[in-house]
């Protein structure tokens, strides 16, 4: 992107870069979304009757459109530019365009602390900041590297389950899952909790051939209860066996998810596990930012 920026900026299109930030700072923003500056742009264009190639075909129309911000000061312009998904740079130029330089992060999230602070009645140093913890869903889940699954994570966590579960060194005989797998899988189950509430699989459970043991036992259990019978009815016998709340609010619906379990112990499927992930509680809130 530094390469595209000096060929805007050693060009002939200097000239127009600087207009154009020139017809930006006439707004009264200072920051600038990538829909504004686009529209911006193709009004800058009509303004000054340039050909169509002007917008699709030159270094300052390829700039614009992997332009995502703009952010305008006193003395300097702000570019944040994403080349390809997952990927941004940050470049600052001074106000006669004569000068840019490369920006870390941190640069531009103090830069945006500063808007913040300017714009509105809580200054940085007043503490209400919101601080939220992007801690990885699982202990031990990979980072996403892939563009491809980003807005996927539920379906990339799936195959990474899978894939520790199923892997084929571990492959076990008989078509049972391989106790590697099934230790991962009982460590999870065990490892679930809402606030400081124990949720799936408790102590009482200890190791996998208990899993698979107390999983049939239990399963005798709810199937002969009424399929419509609420969960609260039952739920200390059931964790008298080792299962404690999230297996489902009724009988059948305890005994369809247990059932599934069993299934991924005995006879391991990538489908059976992406079901049996979708039946049990594993999301409990949603942050949109």
């Amino acid at each position: 992107m530094s390469e595209l920026l000096r060929a805007v900026l050693e060009g002939d299109e200097k000239a127009d870069l600087l207009q154009f930030l020139g017809q930006l700072r006439t707004a009264s923003e200072r920051y600038f979304l990538r829909n504004q500056i686009l529209k911006a742009f193709e009004e800058y264009c009509h303004t000054y009757e340039k050909p169509a190639y002007f917008f699709h075909a030159t270094p300052m129309g390829e700039l614009i459109r992997y332009t995502h911000e703009i952010i305008l000061e006193e003395e300097s312009s702000w570019f944040i530019l994403r080349p390809k998904i997952a990927s941004q740079e940050v470049y600052r130029l001074t106000s006669d365009l004569t000068t840019i330089d490369l920006m870390p992060v941190q640069a531009l999230l103090e830069l945006h602390d500063r808007i913040i602070s300017r714009d509105t009645a809580y200054p940085s140093s007043s503490g209400s900041v919101l601080e939220i913890d992007f801690h990885p869903f699982y202990e031990s889940s990979p980072t996403i590297r892939d563009p491809r699954n980003i807005g996927k994570g539920i379906e990339f966590l799936h195959r990474y389950l899978s894939s520790q579960l199923f892997a084929p060194s571990t492959a076990g005989r008989d078509n049972i899952l391989p106790q590697p797998g099934l230790a991962a899988l009982l460590d999870i189950l065990r490892s679930l909790k809402y606030h400081n509430t124990q949720l799936l699989v408790s102590d009482r459970i200890q190791s996998t051939t208990e899993l698979s043991k107390q999983v049939k036992l239990a399963l005798n259990f709810v199937s002969s209860r009424p399929g419509d019978e609420p969960y609260q009815t039952f739920r200390f016998k059931l964790q008298s066996m080792g299962f404690e709340p999230g297996w489902g609010n009724t009988a059948s619906r305890v005994r369809e998810t247990l059932e599934l379990l069993d299934r991924l112990i005995d006879s391991p499927d990538h489908a059976v596990l992406e079901t049996f992930i979708s039946h049990i509680p594993l999301i409990f809130r949603i942050v949109l930012v």
